[in-house]
């Protein structure tokens, strides 16, 4: 058994070059826990907003990046239900370590893998795929023929998004940019507008449901056209006041009803049956780490701990 690991470390707050390649001892597991051998973490925006200072008391300086990812069972402690040998996925706090060679986590922040999905899809899935579920489905309640609009749609939890929406039958509005508008169309979306239009918002009306993977600043242009009883979702900070009528929040990743590993069940269900399909647009070696967070990104951003 190997005794160390590379690893991305960040010891600051502040840019991309903080992401730095380290030789660290390998973790190894507790009662309840496993160590897993990374195959694919994942990129996410929360990852890059963490690195700046946000959400800092999650996590406390140095820490391995990356907050989900994918790969096999390597150690199982006592009283682990995973076994040496199992194909796995999870992970969501900011500290998680997916940027690494092995990682050490309870077991129940994870799921299997079923044979016919693959690492690279089950490595997109928990904080991007957890956010979505949330916000069409879990708390948005969305359901056929409501119309929706996701601002960021071609992004890691906005193409997720609109294939969840599509998948339920709503009327799925994707706003992103000019060479991102056919993507958004193929995921399903019925229409595709361009954010850098800057009367796009005044074609929207009759809102049941909004969810911003943009910024909340976004989000007041939006509001004439939600409808009462309506919801707006924040992916990224607290939205300004709604209008009577409407309800406006922010929304952490993964809120809604379940375990964690009841969740993300759900998820890898969707993968595997064929109703959602991750889109992986590159993958960066751990030395590039501070690249892959700066990446502007259609789908998802993967790390690669053995390139």
């Amino acid at each position: 058994m190997v005794q160390t690991m590379r690893a991305v470390v960040v010891e600051g707050e502040g840019g991309p070059e903080l992401l730095q390649v380290r030789e660290l001892k390998r973790p190894v597991a507790g009662p309840g826990e496993v160590v897993v051998k990374v195959e694919y973490g994942s990129v996410n925006a929360v990852d890059r907003r963490v690195r700046e200072g946000y959400l800092r008391e999650y996590a406390p300086r140095p820490y391995t990046a990356g907050s989900d990812f994918s790969g096999v069972v390597e150690e199982a402690g006592e009283g682990a239900d995973l076994p040496p040998g199992t194909r796995v996925f999870g992970g969501l706090m900011p500290n998680t370590g997916g940027y690494a060679e092995y990682v050490k986590i309870d077991a129940v922040n994870l799921a299997r893998i079923p044979d016919n999905v693959s690492f690279q899809q089950a490595a997109s899935l928990p904080v991007a795929g957890l956010t979505a579920w949330s916000a069409i489905i879990a708390l948005g309640k969305l359901g056929p023929g409501q119309k929706v609009l996701i601002q960021g749609a071609s992004g890691g939890v906005g193409h997720l998004a609109v294939q969840m929406a599509h998948h339920l039958k709503a009327h799925v509005i994707g706003v992103a940019s000019a060479p991102n508008l056919g993507f958004v169309r193929s995921l399903g979306a019925n229409e595709a507008l361009n954010y850098a239009d800057s009367n796009y918002t005044q074609l929207l009306s009759d809102l049941d449901l909004v969810i911003d993977g943009v910024s909340a600043e976004s989000i007041a242009s939006i509001y004439p056209a939600v409808k009462p009883g309506g919801r707006v979702f924040s992916l990224f900070d607290l939205p300004p006041t709604a209008p009577d009528g409407v309800t406006a929040e922010f929304l952490a990743g993964g809120t809604g009803p379940g375990t964690v590993r009841e969740k993300l069940e759900n998820l890898i269900d969707m993968v595997s049956s064929g109703s959602l399909t991750p889109y992986i647009s590159e993958i960066f070696a751990l030395e590039l780490a501070g690249l892959a967070q700066e990446s502007p990104r259609r789908g998802k951003v993967l790390i690669n701990p053995r390139y």
